[in-house]
């Protein structure tokens, strides 16, 4: 069981301000996605996931696009 002391001691812990940096874990700054489809890629943003990649609205797989009807 743990007693009154050791509730005090660890609320004065949560209190207390976070430490400066966490050890093991590293803030990196990532980039948006970007469409992967072409040679050169594209890389336009935004873009969404599809079992194929990230892509983005012209670049939709087939049967994604709306139906058209010929002109």
């Amino acid at each position: 069981m743990t007693t009154a002391l050791d509730l005090d001691a660890t609320r004065r812990l949560l209190d207390g301000p976070p430490p400066p940096t966490v050890p093991g874990q590293l803030a990196v700054d990532t980039e948006p996605p970007r469409c992967e489809h072409g040679n050169p890629r594209c890389g336009a943003v935004p873009v969404r996931p599809y079992p194929c990649g990230y892509r983005c609205d012209q670049h939709q797989p087939a049967r994604t696009h709306p139906y058209r009807t010929a002109p």
